[in-house]
């Protein structure tokens, strides 16, 4: 049996689907009614569409000659607009000197050149456009605008002028001092007098901002070239002047130095000092300011000519030092064709330095062109001379062996010994280039360094003085001479350092000379020993009572040895022993080899009776003897 609530259920949900179905019934109707109305709108749209493409079809074949006739118009307009702003330009270019003269004429403004050079490249852009145009009624603006950038230019010409003059003060080199060029870390700038900045590189720099303004300026003075319009590099011709007078200037005091040195030569000057040559300088700073130029011409000039200004600039002044280096090598070459030596090794000195400064700044060198081959040359005929002046004094020694002038009467050392020693001496403090200079070159004595020349030289001297030391007629004195000489010699090469150079067999030889002359001088004393020999043996130890002969024999030996001694104190008091280490080693010599004898002699004999009158016979007692003997080579004592 079916509940009520369920029925009740049914029913409600019967009702609400019939409601429901009303509802859709409605919206229906009111769809296709609004259907109908769209429907019916279209058609009239439709309608009206076709109406309207009918009419602007219409339209369209009426406007279409109106619009073409329209773009001719625009087109023509647009040609005539074109022209008037062309003409106006025209006008604007033919006018536009007249313009610019009256502000052109005041100059640049420093340092702000920005508005002149705007003005510049105006008249520069108004030249080329009428020279391109070709028009026959520009020909007057063309002249007038070339006249009016002429007198542009040349005021900026003028102006790098100040610029670099007042930036190219000479340094001060008489001094020596290179302290403008001291080593600076890279980018640290150290301004110095000249208002330059130094760096590392040795390359002075114009302080930023005249330096930059110089750079902009020189830019557009490069840039001067316009159409038909080549003007003159002016400043190019400026810059060589500028700094090429500034070059010679900062070196002045150092040319004006050296020709002083050279117009003197030797007259009224001591022995050259080391290094003290102004030619010296004068060669280091030369180069540093040849690279230092070198550095500003590529930062200044345009690539293309910088080599050509640069070589231009620098000639003046490598021309001085050039023109001086070859009065220098000729002054010196005459003085060693005439044996005179002592300012060869001021041209050492100036080789060396030459010679390193060319090896350092060899990039520079190669840069300077026919200028920097001209400092090459004065080198190497610094450097021929050297070697000639070494073969030159080599073969004075040598030929000097065979001479047969008048020697020194008194033993002492010979001239050509002091002079020998004292030209090694002095050589030995440039051993170094000296070294170097003869691997250079042909070295006349076949020597390969300076090892070599000093023993070959030492060799010829001995050969020289043992020859001379033959043509004595007294043995003695040879024997003097020879030790004089020799015994110098050594003095002199141990001292000044000759003697590690030549080494130990040069020094044995020497040595064994000496010694040879040593022993000859002992010689010469054998004499007055055997005056006092064992002639009195045969009187007997204690004897009191003395035979005639006996006696006889005494007075004899005592006479001889007296006779002997005032014989060779004659001989001898005119002999010369300068060293005194020398002559006390030779009266040393003297006392060991006489004064035993002697005293021997004496001690054995003084006691006896021989003579009623000793006096007569004995005149110095060992002690006096010894002080006798004290005063050998001794000028007036004896």
């Amino acid at each position: 049996m079916t509940s009520p609530h369920y029925v009740d259920a049914q029913l409600d949900r019967r009702r609400e689907l019939e409601r429901k179905l009303r509802q859709d019934t409605e919206d229906l109707e009111m769809l296709e009614d609004s259907l109908a109305k769209t429907n019916m709108l279209t058609q009239k749209i439709e309608s009206m569409l076709s109406s309207f493409d009918f009419r602007l079809g219409k339209l369209e074949t009426s406007i279409l000659p109106i619009h073409r006739s329209t773009q001719k118009l625009t087109k023509l307009y647009d040609h005539i607009d074109g022209s008037l702003e062309q003409v106006q330009t025209v006008i604007d270019y033919f006018d536009i000197a007249m313009k610019e003269e009256a502000f052109l004429a005041k100059g640049p403004q420093e340092p702000d050149l920005t508005p002149f050079l705007k003005s510049v490249e105006s008249l520069k852009e108004a030249l080329v456009y009428l020279q391109r145009t070709k028009y026959k009624a520009s020909e007057r603006a063309i002249n007038t605008l070339k006249y009016t950038l002429t007198k542009a230019l040349g005021q900026l010409n003028n102006l790098f002028r100040k610029w670099l003059t007042a930036a190219s003060v000479p340094i001060d080199t008489s001094s020596g001092n290179t302290g403008v060029y001291a080593t600076q870390v890279p980018g640290a700038p150290v301004l110095s007098g000249s208002g330059l900045i130094i760096y590392s590189a040795d390359i002075p720099h114009i302080t930023v901002e005249p330096f930059s303004n110089l750079q902009r300026l020189s830019l557009e003075l490069q840039t001067s070239s316009i159409g038909d319009l080549s003007f003159p590099p002016v400043y190019l011709k400026v810059y060589e002047e500028v700094r090429s007078t500034y070059l010679v200037k900062s070196l002045a005091a150092l040319a004006a130095a050296t020709r002083d040195q050279e117009q003197k030569g030797l007259q009224g000057r001591t022995a050259y000092v080391k290094d003290s040559s102004p030619m010296v300088a004068y060669a280091q700073w030369l180069l540093r300011l040849l690279k230092a130029e070198r550095g500003l011409t590529g930062k200044l000039l345009p690539k293309a000519n910088g080599l050509t200004s640069f070589q231009a600039t620098i000639t003046p002044a490598v021309d001085v030092f050039v023109q001086l280096g070859e009065f220098m090598c000729t002054r010196v070459k005459k003085n060693v064709s005439k044996r005179e030596y002592g300012d060869v090794f001021m041209l050492i000195d100036v080789v060396e330095s030459l010679t390193d400064g060319i090896k350092e700044y060899d990039g520079t060198i190669a840069f300077a062109g026919s200028k920097g081959a001209e400092i090459n040359e004065i080198a190497s005929n610094c450097k021929a001379v050297v070697v000639q002046a070494f073969g030159q004094f080599y073969e004075d020694i040598k030929n000097d062996i065979g001479k047969s002038g008048a020697l020194s009467m008194d033993g002492t050392v010979h001239e050509l010994t002091s002079t020998t020693l004292n030209t090694l001496r002095r050589l030995v403090e440039y051993r170094s280039a000296i070294d170097r200079i003869i691997s250079d070159g042909a070295n006349p004595m076949g020597a390969t360094a300076f090892a070599t020349v000093a023993t070959d030289i030492l060799t010829s001297l001995s050969l020289s003085l043992e020859a001379k030391a033959k043509t004595y007629k007294k043995s003695t004195l040879s024997a003097i001479f020879t030790l004089n000489n020799f015994s110098y010699i050594l003095k002199h090469v141990r001292a000044s350092g000759l003697a590690e150079i030549v080494g130990q067999s040069e020094v044995a030889r020497l040595e064994r000379a000496a010694a040879k002359g040593r022993q000859g001088y002992r010689d010469s004393w054998t004499p007055v020993i055997e005056s006092v020999g064992d002639k009195g043996a045969a009187i007997p130890p204690g004897t009191k009572n003395l035979t005639n002969s006996q006696r006889a024999l005494i007075k004899d030996q005592f006479k001889k040895f007296n006779d002997e001694l005032d014989e060779t104190t004659r001989t001898q008091k005119t002999y010369s022993v300068p060293d005194p280490d020398l002559r006390a080693t030779l009266i040393k010599d003297i006392k060991a080899i006489v004064c035993p004898f002697y005293k021997m002699f004496y001690d054995r004999h003084i006691e006896l009776e021989f003579t009623k009158n000793p006096g007569k016979y004995v005149r110095y007692t060992p002690r006096t003897l010894e002080a006798h003997i004290d005063r050998f080579f001794e000028p007036f004592s004896l």
